[in-house]
């Protein structure tokens, strides 16, 4: 991936979490939807503006997918998959809507197992997901870093928490954090919390 593309969907993602003003883990994709007029549904409760929109065979072969017409923005997830996979998913969505891959008519429909032969907009719909649901500087603060704490944590799967550490060791080992004043806002943002937090 395009280090300018990384870039974008890691500021994005920050952008967002200030915008929305999170300020704990784990991040609640429900209240970011609720927050930019999106309709979150899963398969079932969504049923009925799924069949509308002639989209009901992607429900067979994707774990979620976005559509955009002229009045919503729908998000919808497959709601049998377990939690954690459910949250990256929407978060994934959310980061394809952010990110502008999809416009009014347009639906993504590639939401499955990460792939090396992703296309660029899957693969930077994956980085903004894991920096949206699990912000590094926070669980840097936090000393989050193995994938069973950030799991805990951030409310994600086991594979995707593994992903995350594994990209911690290497900021861990780097020691570069607060570099970017959008990284710095997030931080602070998430002040209190990560003080209670380390009280516990």
């Amino acid at each position: 991936m395009l280090y300018s593309n990384y870039k974008t969907a890691r500021d994005k993602a920050w952008k967002i979490l200030i915008d929305c003003k999170v300020d704990k883990l784990p991040v609640s994709t429900a209240a970011l939807c609720e927050h930019y007029g999106w309709v979150l549904a899963d398969y079932q409760e969504g049923k009925a503006a799924i069949d509308l929109l002639g989209l009901s065979s992607l429900t067979e072969r994707t774990d979620g997918f976005c559509a955009v017409t002229d009045h919503f923005t729908y998000i919808f997830c497959n709601g049998v998959l377990p939690v954690g996979r459910q949250r990256f998913t929407v978060a994934h969505e959310i980061g394809h809507l952010a990110l502008g891959h999809v416009g009014r008519g347009r639906v993504t429909t590639i939401n499955r197992e990460p792939n090396p032969k992703d296309s660029q907009e899957e693969t930077q719909a994956n980085q903004f997901a894991a920096r949206l649901l699990a912000p590094a500087c926070v669980l840097h603060e936090l000393g989050a870093t193995t994938p069973e704490a950030i799991q805990r944590v951030c409310g994600l799967s086991r594979q995707a928490a593994e992903f995350r550490a594994r990209r911690m060791q290497e900021l861990e080992r780097r020691n570069r954090y607060y570099t970017s004043p959008l990284e710095r806002q997030v931080v602070e943002q998430f002040r209190s919390y990560i003080s209670l937090a380390l009280r516990r």
